[in-house]
């Protein structure tokens, strides 16, 4: 993780913190948001995870970070963030685009959520916006939102089974579908095997499967996971 250099200048505005881990697409974010006037990129960092160490040191006002659940940055490290940092405003950059996964990052602490598709000026509109006390979500997900729950009110579906999992059933569910074992699920989720093992089983008995290619079927279909994520 490093440090800009200009953090120390008198004027700066907004304090913009990246997490990603691949490190040209932090120096585009760092290109990006440095051409502004109004905010400077003042520390970066490969995850969440590790930002949280450098949070009370650099104080800055906006995270811009990628949260990949299955390379380790999950939701814990962004609830450890919120907890360490209530004042602080995350926006997720997300390379999942399911509206499902929008839940679960917002449910966790995000303040804003953009997808992959997003365009430079929008990545700035939002860090403005959320540095206002806003939230953001970009259109993409707006649109998927609203035509999930036409399709649910159009076909007479008044409870889905995916609604009354929890949150790390859900969570569980990703990386299952995603093609991890429940020992790689147990390390990226900092949880015993065997605590994996009881999720699986629960989430399983609640969406009514019986093995792990009904329940990747079913995340094909809902968007929870893509063909590039199996």
């Amino acid at each position: 993780m490093s440090e800009n250099g200009r953090s120390g200048e008198g004027g700066v505005g907004l304090r913009v913190m990246l997490c990603h881990e691949v490190p040209v697409m932090r120096g585009g974010l760092r290109a990006i948001i440095n051409a502004e006037r109004d905010m400077e990129v003042v520390a970066e960092a490969d995850g969440l995870v590790d930002a949280v160490r450098l949070i009370d040191e650099i104080r800055p006002d906006v995270i811009v970070t990628d949260l990949r659940m299955d390379s380790g940055d999950g939701l814990d490290a962004m609830r450890a963030v919120k907890n360490e940092a209530p004042w602080l405003r995350i926006l997720v950059l997300a390379v999942q685009g399911s509206a499902e996964f929008f839940l679960l990052a917002m449910r966790a602490g995000a303040d804003g959520y953009l997808t992959r598709d997003a365009e430079p000026v929008e990545v700035v509109s939002a860090i403005r916006c959320l540095s206002n006390g806003h939230n953001y979500v970009n259109a993409s997900i707006v649109t998927m939102l609203v035509s999930n729950y036409v399709c649910k009110t159009r076909g007479g579906e008044m409870e889905d089974p995916y609604d009354i999992l929890t949150d790390r059933e859900k969570e569980t569910l990703f990386l299952v579908a995603a093609g991890n074992t429940n020992r790689e699920i147990a390390e990226i989720l900092r949880l015993s095997e065997r605590t994996i093992h009881n999720v699986r089983a629960r989430l399983m008995e609640k969406l009514g499967f019986h093995d792990r290619l009904e329940l990747l079927k079913y995340a094909l279909r809902r968007g929870i996971v893509s063909a590039a994520d199996v």
